[in-house]
Parts: C-alpha cells; structure tokens; sequence
C-alpha cells in the first residue's frame, strides 16, 4: 500500500519542520550567544515553538526554566503570563505579572494585565478576595496613570469599583 500525499502537502510539511530551524539559526546569528542549557534565550526560543505548535504546558516549562535562569527577562515572564492566562491559571498569570510590575513599572501594559488577570481569577474561578479587587483598581489607575486612556482603564475602574460596593453591602448585611 503506497500513501499518496497530497500535492501542496510536501512543501507545508518541509516548511513545517524548517521553521523551527530557522528561528533557531536567526537566533544565533542574530544575537552570536551560543543556546545551551544555561542560556535563558534557549528556553524562550523553545518556549515559543513549543507554543506555535499548541504544546502550551510543555511551552509553559520552557518559559519557566528561562526566568528561573533569569528572573528578570521580561520577555519569558511575560509569554509565561500570557500563557497561564490562555490555560485558564489566572492566578498564576497575575503572579507573573506582579514580578513584571517590579520589574518595569513603567510599562502600563504590566499594570492592565495584572489587573485583567485578578479580575479573571475573581470572575472565572469564584475565588480572590476583596484586597484583589482593590489591587486590580489600583493597576488600573496606574496604567491611566502611565498611558492616559490605556485599553479603557477608567471603565474597568468603575466597574471594579461596582464589585467593591457589592462587597461591602454583602458584608455589611451578613
């Protein structure tokens, strides 16, 4: 039995298999630093075909592995929450944006999605407390603060702002 492919499946498939290559040699040349083991960039550059491919748990290590060689590398931090936030671990992806907040406090997307990320894990798991919510409002304001009119930062302001009276007014009934 002969197994025909299909005749533009050929050059996907090369292409396929080539890119991550590709990505890895444009890598090194680009930035002349050797990957290895120790190298945090190895672990990005994985993490992120790991990604293309929709392997995010193993992606998820690559990225872990880079900031734990590194915790200060943005750019894995960030992919790391951003792929905690696609698995739906909004907990774990605010943590990383927290580090990212100290890192880069300048940067008011840090801030938006920090506070994106506690509001997730309030609104999807049921679970946060109300210091999260205040938390969240303060981001927010920071990313206003930072960028004026950031991704409609004082909207989510006053929407938090709803979820903290509902809270007090629960509090204060039960």
């Amino acid at each position: 039995m002969v197994i025909r492919l299909k005749k533009n499946v050929g050059p996907l498939l090369i292409i396929f298999l080539l890119i991550p290559t590709l990505v890895l040699g444009a890598t090194l040349i680009i930035t002349n630093k050797p990957l290895n083991s120790e190298n945090p960039e190895t672990y990005l550059i994985t993490g992120n075909v790991l990604y293309k491919q929709s392997d995010y748990h193993k992606a998820i290590a690559s990225f872990d592995k880079a900031v734990k060689i590194n915790p200060l590398y943005e750019e894995a931090r960030n992919n790391l929450a951003f792929l905690y936030n696609k698995v739906g671990d909004y907990k774990k992806a605010a943590a990383q944006l927290e580090e990212l907040v100290e890192i880069n406090p300048a940067n008011p997307s840090y801030h938006y999605d920090y506070a994106i990320n506690l509001v997730m894990n309030i609104k999807k798991t049921k679970q946060g407390t109300i210091e999260d919510i205040e938390t969240a409002i303060q981001e927010f304001s920071t990313a206003d603060q930072l960028e004026p009119g950031f991704l409609n930062a004082k909207e989510n302001i006053e929407f938090l702002g709803g979820m903290r009276q509902e809270y007090y007014e629960k509090k204060s009934m039960g």
